[in-house]
Order: structure tokens, then sequence, then C-alpha cells
């Protein structure tokens, strides 16, 4: 009897680490959003669960694309989730975010969106520590959008080098 319960236990832990480790699993970007991202025709290699290592047509390393879905897993707008990509270049800067679909109400995730601009520019490091004012009549999405920002950018720092 006891044998067969540590069976079964071992047997339910093994699947729900299982569908765990799928459910956290995140599409390499598309080749629209690359070029939202402007890296048109650029290739991508995967270096962890939402990270990615972008070289360009010329077989020139460019960088990191990073998904904030995976890292910010508890950060959320007004309707769920606000996730962003960012494009770290090779001196670490932020080059590019561009927001992925949510359920926000368009035309407040719109108004949010404009403080992405706040972030480009700056390096990985000082980006991760920035305070970025939240948009008036938009608080719930912008603080939604600025922490899954902080979240790629310190996944960025922490895994990607």
């Amino acid at each position: 009897m006891y044998r067969t319960i540590t069976i079964i236990i071992f047997v339910l832990t093994a699947t729900f680490a299982i569908q765990a480790q799928k459910a956290t699993g995140v599409a390499a970007p598309t080749t629209q959003q690359l070029s939202r991202l402007g890296l048109k025709g650029a290739t991508l290699k995967n270096v962890r669960t939402g990270i990615w290592r972008v070289t360009t047509q010329k077989g020139v390393k460019a960088g990191f694309v990073v998904n904030s879905s995976p890292y910010a897993t508890d950060v959320r707008g007004f309707r769920g989730t606000t996730p962003v990509l960012v494009y770290v270049d090779q001196r670490a800067v932020i080059r590019k975010i561009t927001a992925l679909p949510n359920q926000e109400t368009p035309e407040f995730f719109q108004e949010a969106e404009g403080l992405l601009g706040r972030f480009l520019g700056k390096s990985a490091k000082k980006a991760q520590t920035e305070k970025v004012d939240v948009v008036s009549g938009a608080t719930f999405s912008s603080r939604g959008l600025i922490g899954h920002v902080h979240a790629a950018i310190e996944a960025y720092r922490k895994y990607a080098k």
C-alpha cells in the first residue's frame, strides 16, 4: 500500500512539473514583431525561456530580445498582463520596446504605451532602476507596462550574456 501511494505521488508530481514547464513555454517573436523592433530579417537563437540572441542577416550579433511574459507573471495592468518585447543591443542599450497582445482597453493602453519611449537609449542597468511616471487616466496599464519592462530588463541582465 505504501509503495503504491509513493508511486502515485511520484507520477502526479512529474505530471504537474511537465504541465508547468509547458505553461512557461514562450514562442519566439514573429517576423512582424521583429520588424517592429527594427530587426527585419534577423535570426534568433534561444538562450533561455523568453530570451533570444539576435543575429543580423550579415551574421553580426546584434544583441538580445526578451519577452517579459515568463519574468513578470504577477505584474498586471487593468485587465490582465501587459507583456512586452525588449530589444537590447550588444552594448546593453535598450533600442526598442513593443507591446504584445493584451486585454487592456485600447484607448487607455495607447496612452500608456507612450511611456515606453522613456526607456529607449538607456543602458539596461540604468533602465532597470528608471523611475517612470504613470500616464494619468491609464494608471493600471502604465504600471503593468513599467513592471513588464523592468522584469524583461532584469531577466536580460541575469541571463543574457
